[in-house]
């Protein structure tokens, strides 16, 4: 949870309202307070001060809400080019920011090169949000038949295309009933890529 969503909560715990909260704190007008709010911007440490006495809690703990660093594990080798196996396997982990406490997150270990027009190469660790959904167009990670691959997912009536973003590879067209057949199965959306070299 961000410091703006802890702060909004807190304010109405005390059953205060934006203009309330920026009247005790001396503003003018309760646009800075929606702006913390939303995380455009943030309070500077004497007002941060007051807010952990009016809310009753430290600083400390009013801002360890802010921290969404964790650990996220690289779990194991997707396919940036055909399905391959797919195998969990912790290969290590990396310590980020995550959007959210809300959801699950993982990395992806690259092998092959149909993603390499969308700047997703062999050995490159992409971070996955976890979800069973997509938008079109997006790129994901998807299970067939047990076996997983990255590409850029199509909505087209009916149909799920699988596409590449290689000139050297087919998009891969499946039917519902292949989606039933082969147990197609989003696992996660990629947010964006580790470059390793």
């Amino acid at each position: 949870m961000s410091l703006g969503h802890r702060l909004r909560q807190y304010r109405k715990v005390k059953n205060m309202s934006q203009e309330e909260l920026a009247d005790y704190l001396g503003y003018k007008s309760f646009t800075t307070i929606q702006k913390w709010e939303k995380d455009q911007a943030v309070p500077p440490i004497h007002i941060l001060e007051r807010l952990s006495r009016l809310f009753e809690i430290s600083i400390g703990d009013l801002l360890a809400e802010a921290n969404n660093r964790r650990k996220v594990p690289i779990v194991g080798v997707v396919a940036g080019g055909l399905p391959i196996t797919a195998i969990e396997n912790w290969i290590g982990e990396y310590e980020v920011d995550l959007p959210d406490l809300h959801n699950d997150y993982f990395y992806l270990r690259v092998v092959g090169d149909s993603m390499i027009n969308a700047r997703i190469f062999p050995g490159d660790d992409l971070f996955v949000r976890k979800q069973s959904s997509v938008n079109n167009g997006d790129i994901g990670v998807v299970l067939i038949d047990q076996e997983a691959t990255v590409k850029r997912i199509l909505f087209r009536g009916n149909n799920i295309i699988l596409k590449p973003e290689n000139e050297k590879y087919e998009p891969m067209i499946f039917t519902p009933q292949d989606i039933e057949s082969k147990k197609l199965q989003i696992l996660g959306k990629v947010l964006h890529n580790r470059i390793n070299f």
